[in-house]
């Protein structure tokens, strides 16, 4: 069998900080955000995802920086796996837009508890013996990622769990978190004062599997969102949301599948970003008296 370890989400031009610690330092004020997955509802024991965001930009130095961190809980089948990341960004201005390089530092428990079976057929031929678990595991997992961002165009890369941490349950049940690698870009276009369009596309791998998401967000007058997605051999997304003017975003996104899975798949977004601005310009005022 061949799967990712990362969870899956729709909302991925809204949740860069989950898979890239450079984005910390990328908005100008503080952002929180909430996003919960339902995946493939229907079958017993599906994925439940749930993660948060917080990212906040500060200067130091006349520099820029950001400090983010996310928490993220995953469920699938007898898996249940909490991680904590706190991330730092140092954001280097271009002519044309900025260039963010960071790191987080975290750890993850990844928990199993279950019973299973071994098919008489297979038995003795490598795979895990029968019988049932109820342990945990607790590692620590570093990851790094630069994010370029201007006013249209947007693009980052990552890569997650960079020691392959190995996760040992006992001598029987052994597994590591696989280095996950990221690549991500948009591009917004002004069609005029109203409307917009971000065509982009979001691409990961853990070096076995593939998989990429081709995205066209629309806004109407900066409030109203809608998008569609395409996963390729899995599914097809659409997307609703609207922005508030006192910092609220909301969005949902609901995938049809394309696959033999044949479930769909609920996703809710929920963001707060302050008004706090952090580069503010200093003010020079010219006095009479001192010329």
């Amino acid at each position: 069998m061949r799967a990712q370890q990362d969870p899956q989400f729709s909302h991925n031009m809204f949740n860069f900080l989950t898979v890239n610690p450079a984005y910390s330092s990328v908005e100008d004020g503080m952002v929180a955000s909430v996003i919960n997955r339902q995946q493939w509802v229907g079958f017993d024991n599906a994925p439940v995802t749930t993660v948060v965001n917080f990212s906040m930009p500060f200067r130091f130095a006349e520099k820029r920086h950001g400090i983010g961190m996310t928490i993220v809980q995953d469920k699938l089948g007898m898996e249940k796996n909490t991680a904590v990341r706190f991330a730092y960004s140092f954001r280097k201005e271009l002519n044309n837009g900025s260039l963010n390089f960071g790191a987080s530092f975290g750890i993850q428990n990844n928990s199993m508890k279950g019973d299973w079976y071994v098919p008489d057929a297979l038995k003795g031929k490598g795979e895990l013996p029968g019988g049932s678990i109820d342990d945990n595991k607790m590692v620590f997992d570093p990851s790094l990622g630069v994010f370029y961002s201007s006013d249209n165009l947007y693009a980052g890369a990552s890569v997650l769990h960079v020691t392959k941490p190995e996760v040992s349950y006992n001598q029987n049940v052994k597994t590591y978190l696989a280095r996950h690698y990221y690549l991500t870009a948009g591009y917004k276009l002004e069609l005029n004062n109203w409307w917009e369009i971000t065509p982009s596309f979001f691409y990961k791998t853990d070096a076995v599997v593939s998989q990429i998401d081709i995205n066209a967000l629309v806004t109407y007058n900066k409030k109203f969102l809608g998008g569609v997605s395409y996963r390729i051999d899995d599914a097809i997304v659409g997307m609703l949301g609207v922005k508030f003017n006192n910092g609220i975003q909301v969005s949902y996104a609901y995938d049809i599948s394309t696959s033999k899975i044949a479930k769909g798949s609920h996703e809710f977004f929920l963001a707060y970003r302050f008004k706090t601005k952090f580069d503010k310009k200093k003010q020079k005022y010219k006095s009479i008296r001192f010329l």
